[in-house]
């Protein structure tokens, strides 16, 4: 037996006073896992030959910019009228942000094998990660030694909706963020390059773990139950998902005792948690990364799953509350309901975490393992070769209903319904005349920037990930994670209404009903040829699809049954060659749209499917090419191409050219833009100093600073902690920043000679949290700020840090003592529900009260509780003598009572102001007293 360190027996002997410890909190850890403790204790000693680094980049672009997808449309006239103005143009035709509530980062892990082999696993915040703006990444990292180049790069975007993007020269994603700027396009190259040449410089001896725990709650599914053009069921229930959440876990080895690195996590869910706010942020992300990093001492890495589907709950799926008052919603809630939700899946998250630290999880530590990548650009299939959009489906348009692609970008536009095509279609179909169910319109340079799709497989010993560079809805995923394990025979061809236990289902001569109860509920009635239809597009097998003799037919569905080629082949890799562990990753590496199963693209128009790019059998085409690709790198046959590679190597001759042509252009106006900026008015200071506050009101702190073209600060709130100020609250969500703009046109000559002053603002948030007790509260004190930005002058960007004047932070006193009495030899005293403010006064326009009754969407950045409990009731008893004697009342039955008072020696009784609190400390303003 391995002998214990004294250090051990020391935190072993504090488990009891650190299982007592409160919820973390700010620059705090959770509490002690006895047996992870003791499990990640223990020196390592088992070959060392894999090197791991992580390495974090801010890329929070410029306050001006447009916050993402749902900002509205730029006010022009209102500029011409003497409104704020960006002088530096950030945004042009959507409104722009006035600031930021969550820091954008970029997040690298980079791991190098026994093989010597180097990836790098990437995190952007951006909505989208399309293919130019990471070969601008690789050419910056060819300029230098981080042995990591632009095949063996995985960038997960997060799909964030609330932050700007404007990387792509793809005008179909203009329509829902911006149109490009060259600016940002350089600037995020830049960011994520630095944060991967950290990682590769930062590599130590390091080991690796990896587990799937299951989460349910953070997980919604946007589909939900819809009917399929002949009347059956579609769509999916509204809580169906991979509920599999992954973790990889990094401990550094450098020391011999391992210490934790980084976090690595897949979990499919939209960042679409806001609305049009105008500040730039996050999303669920930056609450996730602070709790998880907080609690495990790791930097969180984070990827999207099955996002294509996954999004919500909607406050109006009616999914109920958490035993602690939580509403089970996630999506369009506000930052601080968001903060919630976040908090629940970053449970989960340290769960995994724990859990491959006590050696329990699917993959053993182990750091002696090899590293492998494979980068296919492969071409489309030979029945639909080009990325399209807006497809509509053929019988609906052939039956009256005419479908125009475009016109309704990104959907199949229909303006109504005439049946009297209906005998025409189905005779063609029935007589064999392989009529295509679908058309569309090219999405190429539109939405896709390639011809081909982009498929990427990395190994990490027994865990390979795969990524279908798409939005993938649930099916895409699973189906690729049972073909490429080492189970055979497993294998998920999608979903089945037939087999839902929530949906019940009846025939009665020849026609079916279907009765699915759940969040969202549905009932059906349909054919029983409709039944075999749908069975047939989801279970049968897809092999042959694909052939280039049954080309002309892959875009018509045969009339019979047995001949539909449904969702999924069924090649999957052996025992030999398949993995213990398998992850699908989406939005990674570029985008080729939402990928739906082929049931979910013949069965009806929608907007997922309007975006699937390559047919309907898009989604097999990936999951066969990633299990091939992921066989190689496990021993098995090498993936051999296709037979018309002839097309994906003359879109790579293209996709090359136009990347070295974009990142001369970008890199070019990127510094011509910075040489241009004038001296910004200064020096660098404090213009007003925070005021004290009470919890449920907001300490503001004002500065003058640099331009919105320079600076972006990053602001942080420190505590005075026993003489010594420690930091307290970061741009992770808990201090937002905003800008005043210059107004009208009238003032960039003052903008552009120097002569603007430019004043930002800071905002931290005093609260007592709640529902969720694992959020942690502001705790009474003392506080300030600490402002770190830089400041054009003297013509050339200079850093400066301001500290503000110290501020407290007192208890709210709004516990109101509704009475005060004498019952028999008891004093009961009355006090009125414990009711919290649900908003402040504010200088931020989020702030405000919705008046919504489910949850307040814009009352306050961050998680405080709406209402309260009595904690402790203090009564003073003052005899005639003017001796005063204190007693603590005990709740009864509502009502707090101090039983056995001899009266006769008391002339007063009192509860005076603080005399009532609430376990966080707030208390009562004014009192109440009686004479004897």
């Amino acid at each position: 037996m391995r002998r214990i360190p004294v250090a051990l027996l020391l935190l072993l002997a504090l488990v009891g006073s650190v299982a007592a410890a409160p919820a973390n909190g700010p620059g705090g850890v959770s509490p002690l896992d006895v047996e992870a403790a003791v499990a990640d204790a223990e020196p390592w000693d088992r070959p060392v030959t894999v090197r791991a680094g992580v390495g974090v980049a801010d890329a929070t672009w410029h306050v001006g910019a447009s916050a993402g997808q749902y900002t509205d449309i730029r006010d022009v006239p209102g500029e011409l009228a003497g409104g704020d103005v960006d002088p530096h143009a950030h945004s042009t035709w959507k409104q722009k942000s006035y600031g930021v509530q969550s820091r954008l980062t970029i997040r690298a892990i980079v791991v190098e094998g026994n093989n010597g082999e180097r990836i790098a696993l990437v995190k952007s915040d951006n909505y989208l990660a399309q293919d130019h703006l990471l070969r601008r990444v690789g050419q910056l990292l060819d300029e230098g030694d981080s042995g990591v180049g632009y095949g063996n790069i995985l960038h997960a975007a997060s799909h964030n909706h609330s932050s700007p993007y404007y990387a792509t020269p793809s005008w179909g994603v203009w329509l829902f963020q911006d149109v490009m700027d060259l600016r940002m396009f350089e600037y995020q190259a830049r960011a994520m390059a630095t944060a991967i040449e950290e990682a590769a410089a930062n590599l130590v001896p390091a080991r690796m773990g990896a587990t799937v725990v299951q989460h349910d709650i953070y997980k919604g599914n946007i589909m939900r139950p819809q009917t399929a053009d002949d009347g059956s069921p579609a769509g999916y229930p509204a809580d169906h998902g991979d509920k599999d959440l992954t973790v990889l876990r990094f401990d550094d080895l450098s020391t011999g005792t391992p210490e934790p690195m980084a976090v690595w996590m897949n979990w499919g869910q939209h960042p679409e948690s806001l609305d049009g706010y105008d500040l730039i942020t996050a999303d669920f992300l930056a609450p996730l990364e602070r709790f998880v990093e907080r609690d495990t001492g790791a930097t969180l890495v984070f990827s999207q799953g099955d996002v294509g589907s996954a999004e919500g709950p909607y406050t109006g799926w009616n999914r109920g509350r958490l035993e602690d008052g939580t509403l089970v919603a996630w999506a369009h809630v506000g930052h601080a309901q968001t903060e919630r939700g976040a908090r629940l899946l970053a449970d989960s998250v340290v769960e995994a975490f724990d859990e491959i630290g006590r050696g329990a999880g699917t993959v053993p530590f182990t750091s002696d393992f090899e590293v492998g990548a494979v980068d296919g650009w492969v071409p489309g299939p030979l029945s639909h070769p080009y990325p399209s959009i807006s497809n509509c489906r053929s019988e609906s348009t052939a039956t009256g209903d005419p479908g125009a692609p475009v016109l309704g970008l990104p959907d199949c536009a229909r303006p109504g319904n005439d049946d009297r095509f209906t005998l025409i279609w189905e005779n063609l179909k029935a007589h064999g005349i392989p009529v295509p169910d679908h058309y569309d319109a090219p999405g190429f340079s539109g939405v896709e920037e390639n011809l081909r799709l982009r498929l990427q497989v990395l190994r990490l010993g027994d865990v390979v990930i795969g990524s279908c560079a798409c939005e993938a809805l649930v099916d895409l995923i699973v189906n690729f994670k049972t073909r490429a394990n080492d189970v055979e025979g497993d294998l998920y061809d999608g979903f089945d209404w037939l087999t839902d236990p929530d949906t019940t289902c009846t025939e009665d001569g020849g026609t079916w009903t279907c009765v699915h109860e759940g969040a969202t509920s549905r009932t059906w009635t349909f054919s029983d040829s409709a039944r075999a239809r749908m069975l047939a597009q989801v279970h049968n097998p897809a092999d042959g699809w694909d052939a280039i003799e049954y080309t002309p037919f892959a875009n018509s569905e045969p009339t019979d049954p047995e001949q539909i080629k449904g969702n999924f082949t069924r090649e999957e890799l052996d025992a030999e060659t398949g993995y213990r562990l398998v992850v699908g990753v989406g939005h990674a590496g570029d985008y080729n749209g939402y990928t739906v199963s082929y049931r979910e693209y013949m069965g009806y128009d929608h907007y997922r499917k309007a975006l699937t790019s390559h047919g309907p059998h898009t989604a097999d085409y990936m999951v066969t090419r990633l299990v091939r690709m992921a066989g190689e790198l496990n021993g098995g046959p090498a993936y051999e191409g296709e037979p018309h590679d002839m097309m994906a190597d003359a879109d790579e001759a293209r996709q090359v050219a136009m990347s070295l042509a974009l990142g001369q252009a970008s890199s070019a106006a990127y510094e011509a833009w910075m040489a241009s900026l004038p001296d910004d008015v200064g020096p660098a200071e404090a213009l007003a100093q925070p005021a004290d506050v009470t919890r449920f009101a907001a300490a503001e702190f004002q500065w003058r600073g640099g331009s919105n073209a320079i600076d972006n600060p990053s602001v942080v709130v420190e505590r005075l902690v026993e003489g010594a100020w420690v930091p307290f609250a970061d741009m992770s969500g808990e201090v937002q920043t905003r800008l005043d703009f210059p107004n009208g046109y009238t003032s960039l000559a003052a903008v552009h000679s120097g002569s603007q002053a430019w004043v930002w603002t800071a905002n931290f948030e005093a609260f007592t949290a709640g529902p969720d007790r694992d959020l942690e509260g502001t705790p009474l004190g003392t506080y300030r700020f600490v402002v770190d930005g830089m400041i054009h002058a003297g013509g050339a960007p200079r850093p400066y840090s301001i500290a503000s004047e110290p501020f407290a932070v007192t208890p709210w006193t709004g516990i109101e003592v509704t009475g005060l009495g004498i019952e028999g030899d008891a004093v009961v005293v009355d006090i009125a529900p414990v009711t919290y403010p649900r908003t402040y006064e504010s200088s931020f326009p989020f702030i405000g009260d919705d008046g919504r009754e489910d949850v307040c969407k814009t009352c306050s950045f961050r998680a405080w509780a709406p209402t309260g409990e009595v904690h402790k009731v203090r009564v003073t008893l003052v005899d005639a003598d003017g001796r005063a004697k204190q007693r603590i009342a005990k709740e009864r039955d509502g009502r707090w009572v101090v039983d056995n008072v001899k009266l006769d020696d008391v002339v007063l009784v009192r509860v005076q102001a603080g005399d009532v609190t609430d376990r966080d400390g707030n208390t009562n303003a004014a009192g109440l007293s009686i004479e004897l």
